[in-house]
């Protein structure tokens, strides 16, 4: 196998067995530096950056350990495999010379065989060795990478979704607008009726009596319409403002999960489902609400796009329960359910039953990373196959950062 030109670093306090070392090692085309001491070795190694060191214990000034030791502690030097060479054959100085960081230990007098095959084999060692540290530096670069684009279009995900909840609760709210503008405008048209009745002196009872009621009965709509706007945009803006902070808060779970399906309400109102949440309205958490949010929209979107392919009017519950000191939020639906050879399959990133691009792949995924990264549930969720699509949740009432997840689809 054709090699690459390398250099060995020859430490030795012997000129001839420099020489001899040289002359055969240049025979075979490596390159050579030389050094006849510990402190010019150092010093030619931090410069020359060779391939291999054969280093000689016994020398004048530091010895081999010495030297050896002080290459190992260098940045510069630390990576160069380095093999002894001495007459000091016994089993303490072997240890003491692996000890101070050498590869390999070779006895004198000198085998010219066998310490080129000992130089070409930590040479291989160490090609093989760069060559490994490489391909785990890319991998782990590539590895980032992916994890940085799985970020951006998770947080895209979120701002999709951030942005279907806008759009939904904008033209939900157009509706109590509309009426309470429409009210606004009848009530100020009879208004003026009735003062120009007024000012021509011509104030009949039964006029009086029609103001009134319409005046009643248009500060009704205003103020039912105004007040269904007034809930959709506090229902937004809690629900929002949770799923892009993420931040932890003590909060009644139920109540909460109303205003989410509130949120979601001009979705729904499209397709004929309905939602039903059911159980005890006192439990609270100290916990995160954004990640219940984003779970508990998941779950419903991935229920609607998927859990319904022939159409009809589904039925999705929710059940809050305290168990001890756990919550148990538990989510079914009516729907077709997941065929066996997909169950494996859900919460894989990207991995999606619908066609034609309707769907991205994530939702499930961002939903098992919640509950098991940010709310701390356990990475082995437990998938099983059921007639009704089912998932059952295990929340401490306090969480720092601890829930678990028992999830049974």
């Amino acid at each position: 196998m054709e090699r690459k030109e390398q250099t060995i670093l020859i430490i030795d306090d012997q000129p001839t067995n420099l020489r001899v070392m040289a002359e055969y090692l240049e025979m075979d085309g490596f390159e050579l530096m030389v050094a006849q001491n510990g402190e010019d070795g150092l010093a030619i190694a931090r410069a020359g950056q060779p391939d291999i060191i054969l280093l000689d214990v016994m020398m004048p000034g530091i010895d081999g350990f010495e030297t050896c030791r002080r290459l190992q502690q260098d940045d510069r030097t630390r990576d160069i495999p380095i093999i002894f060479m001495t007459a000091l054959a016994d089993v303490d100085h072997k240890v003491k010379g692996f000890e101070a960081g050498a590869v390999d230990y070779v006895t004198k007098p000198i085998q010219q065989a066998e310490v080129l095959a000992r130089i070409n084999t930590h040479l291989r060692l160490r090609e093989l060795t760069r060559q490994i540290q490489q391909s785990n530096q890319e991998i782990r670069d590539a590895f980032e990478n992916l994890n940085a684009t799985q970020r951006q279009l998770i947080e895209s995900e979120k701002m999709a979704a951030l942005g279907n909840l806008v759009a939904g609760v904008a033209h939900e709210i157009n509706t109590p607008i509309g009426i309470g503008v429409t009210a606004a405008s009848t009530l100020a048209d009879e208004t003026a009726l009735f003062f120009k009745e007024i000012e021509n002196g011509q104030i009949k009872r039964s006029v009086l009596e029609d103001y009134v009621n319409v005046a009643r009965d248009s500060s009704e709509l205003i103020l039912r319409n105004l007040s269904r706007a007034a809930e959709l945009v506090q229902s937004f803006k809690q629900v929002a403002v949770d799923q892009t902070n993420l931040d932890q808060r003590k909060f009644s779970l139920k109540p909460y999960l109303t205003e989410v399906i509130r949120s979601l309400g001009p979705r729904l109102k499209q397709t004929g489902h309905r939602i039903e949440i059911e159980g005890d309205d006192q439990v609270k958490l100290t916990s995160y609400p954004g990640a219940f949010s984003q779970v508990v929209t998941n779950l419903v979107m991935n229920s609607i796009k998927h859990g319904y392919p022939h159409g009809g009017h589904g039925l999705m519950r929710f059940e809050v329960y305290q168990d001890a000191d756990r919550v148990i939020l538990q989510y079914t639906d009516n729907g077709c359910g997941i065929s066996p050879e997909n169950l494996n399959k859900i919460f894989e990133p990207f991995f999606t039953t619908a066609r034609h691009g309707e769907g991205t792949g994530l939702g499930l995924h961002i939903t098992y990373n919640l509950v098991t990264q940010k709310l701390g549930g356990p990475s082995g969720a437990k998938v099983r196959l059921a007639n009704i699509p089912n998932s059952r949740f295990n929340y401490p009432l306090k969480s720092e950062n601890r829930s678990y997840l028992d999830e049974t689809l």
